[in-house]
């Protein structure tokens, strides 16, 4: 299948913003970003979350009654975290839809003010802070100074409990949330034919696991760490992905996805890429920031397939799906979507590694940012270390 002509990639450039020196990026529909820790991923992701949303966000701030008093230094302590003023001192500048800012100027509303529509939906790193012992928590839970990107998230899963399951104890396996072609490899590769649910216990809302022999359902604290990781993750999927024949909310363009792969076995991360590629298929564009060689690995055969002219049946063979029109649908869309890759380095520009083509004489793309160079070192040793052993045995 040829690749088909693309519209102009949306792009968004930082210069001295925190730890990145620069970072000029182009947004496929799928874009993900690798690095080691500090070098600028999650900076990155939330300043495009506050170019992107910049009304709605300080919409919400005000809701909530905090009040910056025109204080660009406080409104960046409350967004980012507190101690992050600091990058105000370095000239920072964000360029994003073609106007060029100093990080400053997001700190103020852009006219008009009443425009507060929501574009990108951020699932954070942190996420699994927002379900402490399994009980979801609202945006005033938290204090002043923790991620902006954090306490929204963490009221919008609250609100989803709350309302959309409302008295609908069962959140896993749900009814009219995902395909069942798409439950079946979370039940197998995340919960184990555990049921997910949501019980009042001392009068709040709980999380627990529903394992067949147990008399009580597992509390939250007793689930393994994947499934307290994966759990705010397919909650944030759910409210993307609305009951019903809404394919999408409204107005949401992008979503961010912090490494997604935390405590999760490779094949879990397959799983949660195949979750990816539906979020595609409904008309989102995903960014992902990730430590993960499946990720990589992943993308690179996806990329692989397109260039080949593969076919549908190639993506189902590669997420071991089985034959139906919603995989068929799913594999379909993903070979005309547009991959990016992204390697973040501390003091250097990040650097655009796509191709991932391992026979590049450039170590970042060659060693896909390094994710793969501690593999190529080990072997590396231990190549010298049985040539000397054979050259010992040889001599004797």
């Amino acid at each position: 299948m040829p690749i088909k002509k693309r519209k102009k990639r949306a792009s968004i450039r930082l210069e001295n913003v925190g730890p990145i020196s620069e970072a000029k990026v182009d947004l496929g529909d799928l874009t993900v970003l690798v690095g080691p820790q500090a070098s600028g991923k999650s900076v990155f992701l939330q300043t495009l979350k506050l170019a992107a949303d910049r009304n709605h966000v300080l919409g919400v701030f005000e809701q909530q009654n905090v009040v910056f008093n025109g204080d660009p230094a406080a409104v960046i302590n409350g967004f980012y975290g507190r101690g992050m003023a600091g990058m105000l001192n370095n000239s920072p500048h964000v360029t994003w839809e073609g106007q060029r800012y100093e990080l400053q100027a997001l700190t103020k509303f852009k006219k008009p003010k009443s425009s507060q529509i929501e574009r990108l939906f951020y699932i954070p790193a942190q996420r699994v802070v927002s379900l402490p012992s399994g009980v979801s928590q609202t945006f005033g839970s938290f204090n002043f100074g923790d991620p902006y990107v954090l306490r929204y998230f963490a009221h919008q899963v609250h609100i989803l409990l709350q309302n959309e399951f409302g008295s609908n104890a069962q959140l896993f396996p749900a009814k009219g949330r995902l395909n069942e072609s798409l439950k079946g490899p979370i039940a197998e590769n995340l919960f184990g034919g555990a049921q997910l649910t949501v019980e009042p216990k001392d009068f709040t809302k709980t999380l627990t696991l529903e394992i067949e022999g147990l008399s009580d359902g597992l509390p939250f604290l007793a689930w393994s760490a994947g499934q307290r990781e994966f759990v705010p993750l397919l909650l944030g999927l759910y409210w993307l992905c609305p009951a019903g024949k809404v394919s999408k909310r409204d107005n949401i363009e992008w979503v961010v996805i912090e490494e997604p792969e935390m405590g999760l076995h490779p094949r879990a991360v397959s799983t949660f890429l195949l979750l990816v590629l539906e979020l595609l298929k409904r008309g989102y564009k995903v960014v992902i920031s990730t430590h993960s060689t499946v990720v990589l690995d992943l993308i690179w055969a996806l990329r692989q397939v397109q260039e080949c002219g593969g076919k549908e049946s190639d993506v189902r063979e590669l997420f071991e799906l089985n034959s139906n029109p919603t995989t068929k649908q799913i594999a379909e869309s993903s070979l005309g979507k547009d991959y990016r890759v992204y390697f973040f380095e501390r003091g250097k520009a990040a650097q655009d590694i796509s191709s991932l083509d391992p026979g590049s004489e450039d170590e970042a793309i060659a060693n896909w940012g390094d994710l793969n160079g501690f593999a190529g070192r080990s072997a590396d040793v231990v190549a010298k270390a049985v040539t000397r052993a054979n050259a010992r045995a040889s001599k004797k």
